[in-house]
């Protein structure tokens, strides 16, 4: 793309007068805008002059316009925070959405084929769509005061599914699923280091500014006077969170024999890495999704000579961590993740989930969409649970849309893993096996973490879990067409 760019603006066609005074004139135009308008008018050119062609690309190119999603995905935040005002960071992942879109629609349509429903056939879509449609037919709950919070919910419904049909249409080869996850691992990798940088060298002066612009943002990253980091994503839970399943990931996959041994240690040096740098964000949740991917590879391989090895390891290691002579604030809090009556974080959680535990009950549709934590105060001011702090995601669910849709949901959680499962033991392809039991660890670690945080739906592991909805049904059926 750009070396066409370039090729329009060799010397021969800069000696056109016309095409030398447009340039000069748009310079100068640029120069006064920013200067009379300041740095807002700045960043917005700035925005259109590197998104156009991005647009144009990803139109053309899908695979560029989704690995170009994913890298938005996690940069997102790091982007926020360098500029000098507050923008609006994720509508650019709902417009290049509607992007890929149009180019899959375009592309289909050249290729004058029709659309091929065949990969939407199974349990997975047909739960996931019984889910949304439940989410839409909240706008009748009477419990809910307000329209606002169902029409930012039905928003996100739309690109829900709109991903969803995008990732179904781009995962049509196993080169296609193993270049996105190279992508992912890579800017997962990318984020530990940050991190340890962070750790090592502290937060640059643009971080430090975001972390005062948001009264009480200082207290949550503070960790008996150690301060917590979150490399270049949202905040520290959510950085955790994403160095432990992409840590599981790696771990799991390095233990494939069809991979060289030099991609194997590439692996376990990121896995360790990421470990590293999970610590360095004091996030306790993060730290209980370690031996529950574990858990979940050693229950799918429980025949092999090697888990039990593994999990005789995994045994000793724990038990040193828990109750071995080695002192620190990383380590302290890691302890108190398995020691939850000395948690007094995990305390208040337990308080506020029962307190909401006989209204739950007696209301088997919920109280509303939008009608809990900070987007309840927003949406739905005057609610009984705005400002409630859920923290769980699954408390959230059975509040906002009833202990009926968080039976739907588990439903789609448990049938996305069962398909998993039955596909890992049902493939003969070393490699398909082998991302179907990494995909499977690090999704199950998520639906634990679910528990004590809204771990599924932060950026930027919000579109790993739609590709594992994808992956998992129709995964196996790429082995023959590598």
């Amino acid at each position: 793309m750009f070396k066409t760019i370039a090729g329009s603006l060799n010397s021969q066609n800069l000696k056109t007068p016309a095409l030398f005074f447009t340039l000069l004139g748009g310079a100068v135009l640029i120069a006064f805008l920013v200067g009379s308008q300041g740095y807002v008018v700045g960043a917005l050119i700035f925005a259109l002059l590197v998104g156009l062609p991005i647009i144009y690309k990803s139109v053309i190119d899908v695979h560029f316009g989704f690995y170009f999603l994913t890298w938005y995905s996690y940069f997102l935040f790091l982007i926020a925070r360098l500029l000098p005002v507050r923008l609006p960071m994720g509508v650019g992942v709902e417009l290049l959405e509607l992007v890929l879109l149009i180019g899959i629609l375009v592309a289909e349509s050249r290729q004058k084929k029709k659309i091929d429903w065949g990969n939407f056939n199974n349990p997975v879509t047909y739960i996931f769509i019984f889910l949304q449609t439940y989410n839409v037919l909240q706008v009748f709950n009477p419990s809910a005061i307000s329209l606002a919070g169902w029409f930012a919910s039905t928003r996100g419904i739309i690109f829900d599914i709109l991903i969803c049909f995008i990732l179904v249409k781009l995962f049509t080869s196993l080169q296609v699923v193993i270049n996105f996850t190279k992508v992912w691992l890579f800017l997962s990798l990318l984020a530990a280091l940050y991190g340890i940088y962070q750790e090592i060298f502290g937060y640059a002066d643009f971080e430090w500014r975001d972390i005062y612009s948001a009264p009480g943002t200082i207290f949550l990253i503070q960790n008996w006077g150690i301060l917590r980091k979150f490399s270049f994503l949202s905040d520290v839970a959510a950085f955790g969170i994403c160095m432990a399943y992409s840590a599981i990931f790696c771990a799991v996959l390095a233990m494939s024999n069809h991979l060289g041994w030099q991609k194997r240690v590439i692996l376990m040096i990121s896995a360790l890495l990421m470990l590293v740098a999970m610590s360095f964000s004091g996030t306790r949740t993060a730290t209980a999704m370690i031996p529950a991917g574990a858990c979940m590879y050693i229950i799918m391989n429980i025949n092999n000579r090697r888990t039990l090895i593994i999990l005789f390891c995994l045994i000793i290691g724990f038990l040193a961590i828990l109750y071995g002579p080695f002192y620190g604030t990383s380590i302290s809090r890691i302890r108190t993740t398995f020691q939850s009556k000395q948690d007094e974080s995990m305390n208040v959680r337990e308080y506020n989930r029962a307190r909401a535990q006989p209204l739950i009950r007696n209301h088997p549709i919920g109280w509303g969409v939008n009608t809990t934590d900070s987007e309840g105060e927003a949406l739905s001011p005057g609610h009984l649970f705005a400002g409630f702090p859920t923290d769980s995601g699954y408390l959230k669910i059975a509040i906002t849309i009833g202990w009926i849709g968080l039976m739907i949901v588990m439903t789609l959680y448990f049938t996305v893993i069962a398909t998993g499962v039955k596909n890992f033991y049902a493939t003969t392809d070393p490699l398909i096996k082998s991302l179907y039991g990494a995909y499977i660890a690090a999704f199950f670690s998520l639906i634990v973490a679910n528990f004590a945080q809204s771990a599924l739906w932060q950026k930027p592991t919000g579109l790993l879990v739609f590709s594992i909805f994808v992956l998992m049904p129709n995964l196996i059926k790429l082995e023959r067409k590598v």
